[in-house]
């Protein structure tokens, strides 16, 4: 697999040749990335994937955006299985923060650790 390498914006990179993409295990954690920083509704191909990010921003959603967050992984391509994963919700600043232990394609098990600004900056 591989996956365009992104800028700290979150947009994919260009005009950098082979380095601007990335590969196996961090084009994997670069796709969930920009899947989970994807709206519900807002993909015309793809209306019914992503995050419902404006409902599951209110309060008492944690339990239901950690299975969003589950559901958008597990149909990530590349990723086998979750072996773990905990996020923390920042409602005023709109950040989560997201540890995934998953299974790849590439490896037994790969940590990542995203840090993601929900529409906002």
């Amino acid at each position: 697999m591989i996956f365009r390498q992104l800028t700290d914006a979150g947009d994919w990179t260009f005009g950098k040749g082979v380095s601007g993409y990335a590969t196996q295990e961090k084009a994997v954690e670069l796709n969930i990335r920009t899947r989970l920083l994807s709206w519900k509704n807002d993909c015309f191909y793809s209306l019914d994937d992503f995050v419902d990010w404006q409902a599951r921003l209110d309060r008492g959603q944690e339990a239901g955006l950690v299975s969003e967050i589950r559901s958008v992984v597990l149909q990530s391509f590349g990723v086998v299985a979750i072996n773990d994963l905990q996020a923390t919700l920042d409602r005023q600043a709109r950040k989560v923060a997201v540890v995934l232990d998953i299974l790849t394609i590439y490896s037994r098990s790969f940590v990542s650790r995203l840090q993601l600004s929900i529409g906002g900056s």
